[in-house]
């Protein structure tokens, strides 16, 4: 059991920027898994840590006191401050793309009857309704809603 103990000793003796550095990319990997950013600042203390070390040799008691003071300056400051930041109050369009149709402008595929047609957006034929009249093979629209797996469209003004 004392050569286990001495083992630890030594290494933590031993604690340098080289180690911090390596430290600092190895929590950075674990953030890049995780997506939290709560590693990310702790990431970011071991970075710090290793500049320190690099400038003002220290005992390694010292180094995890201010590596420990560091982490939870950074915690709170990126979870209070930081965080809230980097939200936004409109929601994502990244898993509805439903939502970026409004707006976008498309080709009636066939003439419209009783207000229902189909139109072609990129590749993709939909089903459509619109209340305008005549509406034809060709002409222009832009959709101004979705409803269910049916876009509402209206001839698109031409500017």
């Amino acid at each position: 059991m004392e050569s286990d103990t001495n083992f630890i000793l030594a290494f933590l003796d031993s604690m340098n920027a080289t180690k911090w550095g390596i430290i600092a990319v190895l929590l950075v990997g674990a953030e890049l898994l995780t997506g939290t950013t709560y590693v990310l600042w702790i990431a970011a203390a071991a970075l710090v840590m290793a500049v320190v070390t690099f400038l003002i040799p220290m005992a390694w008691e010292l180094q995890f006191l201010i590596f420990t003071v560091l982490s939870i300056a950074l915690l709170a400051a990126g979870h209070f401050y930081l965080r809230p930041l980097m939200r936004s109050d409109e929601p994502s369009d990244t898993n509805n793309p439903v939502r970026t149709m409004v707006g976008r402008r498309v080709v009636a595929f066939s003439d419209f009857d009783n207000g229902e047609g189909r139109v072609t957006v990129g590749d993709t034929q939909w089903k459509a309704s619109s209340n305008a009249e005549n509406l034809k093979s060709g002409d222009k629209l832009v959709v101004t809603a979705v409803v269910g797996a049916t876009l509402v469209v209206e001839p698109a003004v031409k500017a």
